[in-house]
């Protein structure tokens, strides 16, 4: 080694001494440490105290980014960032930036940065999966997939992957693929209604009813609430002719929402399929005074007096 590489390597270890020892500044520690406990205001305190004594620290700058990303001081956090670049190049500089612009729906400035992030560190698993996400926001699925798909190999333990793995392959018409995706998901997380429901969708387009009411069942038991489901429930028992189920959800909506028009037309409906003329005729005068005018027709057809009669009078005629 001759004197020029010696002294080479000495300006070398002093600058990599420095940089360490900046970091080691008890101001940015302290900082560091608040924000992994989510005290975002106080890390911004500290983190402003350590800038204040050394200005010249990319670091520094994307903690308290960090920060006022967390705070929603987007503006702020994107100042940050650009300083932090104008000194040193860095994934996390560039994967920030590249969030806040997808937030901001800037897809191509998003990917920009992205882009950049991705050449400092292709196996982000946080990076592939917002990759795939801003695709899919492009219209680009099959890409959008091939970048979960790396996620999910870099992190496979994120349920959120395979549900929108799921949600492309829905959306291509591949409901096998959806369905196995989904169930993926539900290995990982159990707690989540989203994947049961969608793949109820999907085992109805397979014509699997039985199976879909099950998921519907399951998401119902995460999501109590949720008429939407609550109505496709019914529907889906509906198809297998399982009329005093639907007649359960429907009053389950009822419950929730005294004023759904279509909840008591529809029940009106499984009623009748059970030959209760009397109660679902009450149905359909209900939604029809809530406005639902399809209701008129039942009740032109079905909910006549003179009618009602003649089937309470025919019933009793068949009994034995």
């Amino acid at each position: 080694m001759n004197f020029k590489q010696i002294i080479i390597c000495i300006i070398s270890s002093l600058l990599v001494f420095a940089c360490a020892a900046k970091l080691e500044l008890p101001q940015y520690i302290d900082a560091l440490n608040a924000y992994n406990e989510g005290k975002y205001q106080t890390t911004l305190t500290l983190i402003n105290q350590a800038i204040s004594i050394e200005p010249d620290v990319p670091e520094y700058f994307v903690l308290r980014a960090k920060a006022n990303y967390k705070l929603n001081y987007k503006a702020s956090a994107m100042s940050d960032l650009n300083s932090a670049l104008k000194l040193e190049e860095s994934f996390s500089a560039f994967y920030l930036k590249g969030r806040i612009f997808l937030e901001r729906s800037e897809f191509s400035k998003a990917k920009v940065n992205f882009r950049k992030s991705y050449k400092l560190n292709p196996t982000s698993p946080e990076l592939l999966f917002d990759l795939g996400y801003l695709e899919y926001l492009n219209g680009e699925n099959q890409l959008a997939i091939d970048y979960y798909l790396k996620a999910a190999k870099y992190d496979s333990r994120n349920p959120a992957v395979y549900v929108n793995i799921g949600n492309l392959y829905a959306i291509m018409g591949n409901s096998k693929l959806a369905i196995d995706n989904y169930s993926k998901a539900l290995v990982l997380d159990t707690t989540d209604g989203i994947p049961y429901y969608n793949r109820a969708n999907e085992k109805m387009i397979l014509n699997d009813i039985t199976g879909a009411i099950e998921d519907y069942k399951k998401s119902l038991e995460i999501d109590s609430l949720n008429t939407n489901t609550m109505f496709i429930l019914a529907e889906a028992q509906s198809k297998i002719g399982d009329y005093s189920g639907a007649i359960v959800s429907y009053n389950s909506i009822l419950k929730i929402d005294s004023t759904s028009a279509k909840g008591f037309y529809l029940r009106g409906l499984s009623l009748l399929s059970l030959n209760d003329e009397k109660n679902a005729c009450t149905d359909f005068n209900k939604a029809g005074e809530l406005g639902y005018f399809d209701a008129y027709e039942m009740i032109k057809k079905y909910c006549d007096p003179k009618k009602l009669k003649q089937t309470k009078k025919s019933n009793k005629n068949t009994k034995r």
